[in-house]
């Protein structure tokens, strides 16, 4: 049986654990601060840790976009089935795992392929999943909620985000030289979409 109450539950959880990995991901810059506190001067050690609060800043933001996209999404649904519940999971468990990716990318930064493929390649599965809980909540009307019917939904934002997400994770772990900044691949996706709609119409 599917509840409302079951269906509040599961995006209560869902929304606890976005907040405790956003939250887990400033505990490593309590570390920078050394025992010596004020005998280390705070702009070289802001300086010397500079990639590390890059990481931490660039991360909260996907984090941040991640759930934004997610409550668009959940904010069309008005009753869930197992496969939603799997994907909803597998989204939860690349959350995460951001933090850990995270710590990997500011220690490691380009000297590995192995940390920018986590990094860029957790970003990547999760935009996966949210693809994947887009269309299933366009092309399954017993998951919508009442009153929803489907019309304004549009793949296209997701699927061409998620493929920036792809070619940026090829790009960064074929040239190490490039690595995170790939990234900068995901500004393309909104113009792109915007190209796609002037163009059918």
């Amino acid at each position: 049986m599917r509840t409302d109450r079951g269906l509040d539950r599961l995006i209560t959880f869902l929304d606890a654990v976005v907040a405790i990995a956003i939250t887990l991901l400033v505990l490593p810059l309590v570390d920078v601060i050394p025992a010596e506190g004020r005998d280390v001067d705070l702009g070289d050690l802001l300086a010397d840790e500079a990639g590390r609060f890059g990481a931490f800043a660039l991360s909260f933001a996907v984090i941040a976009q991640l759930w934004l996209v997610h409550h668009r999404i959940v904010e069309r649904v008005g009753s869930y089935d197992r496969p939603f519940v799997l994907v909803n999971l597998l989204w939860t468990l690349t959350i995460v795992l951001l933090p850990f990716a995270t710590e990997v990318a500011a220690v490691y930064g380009n000297d590995t392929r192995l940390g920018i493929a986590l990094y860029i390649g957790t970003m990547a599965l999760s935009s996966a999943c949210l693809t994947v809980l887009s269309l299933m909540v366009s092309g399954r009307p017993h998951l919508r909620r009442h009153g929803y019917d489907g019309a304004e939904d549009d793949p296209t934002g997701s699927l061409l985000t998620t493929a920036a997400f792809g070619v940026a994770l090829v790009l960064g772990v074929a040239f190490p030289a490039v690595g995170y900044l790939a990234l900068l691949l995901l500004l393309l996706p909104d113009p792109v979409r915007r190209l796609l709609s002037r163009g059918a119409r």
